[in-house]
Formats: C-alpha cells, structure tokens, sequence
C-alpha cells in the first residue's frame, strides 16, 4: 500500500463527479461481485470511468491507462462493498496482485481482499492502493509502506507555461531555451487521436529505441503503446513537434476536468537537444 497522511478523507472526495453517488454505486453492482471477476473490456469504460472520476486522478485507475498496458489481457475486474476491486498483472514480473478504491468499508474491503491474495495469489500485500484509501485504515490492524516507485509525476501547467520566463538556474527552462534556440522553425501540431495517422508515432517510438539501444519489440510499453494509439474512441489529443517534415516528439493527454490532465505516453529523439 501506498504511505498515509493521517488526514481524514470525507465520504465525498469528489472532483466534478459527473454522476450522482446513486448512480456510481449502482452501475458499479452491474460488475462481479468479489470474488468473482470479469476480464477488462473496452466495454467496461463507463462503469469504471464513472465510479474513479469521482476521486483524485491516480494513473493505475485510469481507464485508458488501464485498458492500454492490459497487453495480455489477464486483468480482472470486480467490486466489494461498493469499491472497485481490480487484479492486476506487475508491468515486468506479470505477478498477479490484488488492489481496490473506494469509499466504503475500507477496512473489510482491505482484510478479505488480503486474505484472498494469501490464499489465492500467494501475495501477502495489496499494491497500488491510493493514499485516501490507506489513510483510513486501522494503523492496528494494517502496515502501510511507501511505495516511491508506484508514484504518479504531477506536472504543473502553469509552471510549463512560464519556462520562457524563469531563470537558467531552472533545469527545465534552460533545456526550452536552448531548444527554441536551436531549432526556431520547428512546428507544433495538436491533434484529436481519431485525425492521427498511427504509423507516425509508432515509427518515431522505434526511432526513439533504437537511439536507447533497445529492440522496442521485447518492450511492454511498445505493446501499451500500439493498443492505446490504435484505439480512435478515447477522446485523447496527441501534441507533436515537428522539424520540418519530420517528427521529432510527441506526448499523448487526456483531458480528465478543469484542473487535471494525464499524459499517457511521450518519446522525443534525443539528438534534439531540449526536447
């Protein structure tokens, strides 16, 4: 599990849920009830988008991000106590584990889906468990450990915004300047992922192994990668920078509400310094 604050999460941590808690909980029972499961399909999205829409934007809850590293199609899905229960596969190790978000009963939720990971899984923990979830449980019953390599990057807009203003002393903005100043004419294009033409994205991804030395065939991201960009219906937005006519980077996002994005993929050539 994820490190805890000692903040006391209220019952409603909701941002600009779009349905009313009714609604979220009774879509929800349309899934398995644990501990049975179901195979994540595509088919799934509205349920599960809706239930995690109403709390913060964790990565490994995120539908698409979900669906796109799904690329042995062995993760499940079910629900106890009205929280979402989701058996993933580890991204390196393909070790089957157990981890859930929600609301409700948290501590029953954590104590069977444990003693069910021991029995079934021959895992003694739950991973991936958001901070709110774990902040509310028992520290009596319940260890929870940091798990730094688990963590999300949250980028802040405005700050990106401004590179063109802050100091050298700012790693970031020192690698923008020197970019615009390198290559002036570049272009920047941004685009819905239904007018993207694939094959430019998957070839600058080759290209961008092959600069790392790797055979981007034997990578589980490229896998991730060619599900998600071959998927038209997510409503994400792909931003490509350009030199010329060739594409020297890109970054895909999905825009979640007001205040939040997730970028799922980004690669750049690295001969272009600052990209």
């Amino acid at each position: 599990m994820q490190s805890a604050s000692k903040t006391k999460i209220p019952r409603r941590e909701i941002l600009n849920c779009p349905k009313t808690l009714f609604e979220v909980d009774n879509q929800l029972f349309s899934l398995p009830k644990f501990p049975d499961f179901k195979p994540v399909q595509w088919s799934d999205r509205e349920i599960i988008q809706g239930f995690t829409s109403c709390f913060l934007p964790y990565s490994d809850f995120n539908f698409v991000s979900m669906w796109s590293w799904n690329t042995r199609e062995k993760m499940m899905v079910s629900q106890l106590n009205g929280n979402l229960v989701l058996l993933f596969y580890d991204y390196l190790t393909e070790t089957p584990f157990l981890s859930f978000i929600g609301r409700t009963e948290l501590r029953d939720t954590a104590r069977k889906l444990i003693e069910y990971s021991k029995c079934k899984l021959r895992c003694h923990a739950l991973k991936l468990v958001p901070e709110e979830m774990a902040s509310n449980l028992p520290e009596s019953e319940f260890t929870v450990i940091p798990d730094p390599d688990a963590h999300d990057y949250i980028l802040s807009v405005p700050y990106l915004n401004s590179l063109d203003a802050l100091p050298r002393s700012e790693i970031a903005a020192t690698l923008y300047k020197k970019f615009i100043r390198l290559y002036p004419h570049h272009t920047i294009q941004c685009n819905p992922i239904k007018q993207i033409v694939p094959g430019q994205f998957i070839d600058l991804y080759k290209r961008w192994a092959k600069d790392k030395e790797l055979d981007h065939l034997e990578l589980n991201e490229y896998s991730a990668f060619e599900r998600y960009i071959h998927q038209m219906d997510t409503g994400n937005y792909l931003v490509s920078l350009h030199d010329g006519n060739r594409m020297i980077g890109f970054a895909s996002f999905e825009i979640l509400n007001e205040k939040y994005a997730i970028c799922h993929f980004a690669k750049a050539e690295k001969v272009y310094k600052g990209v």
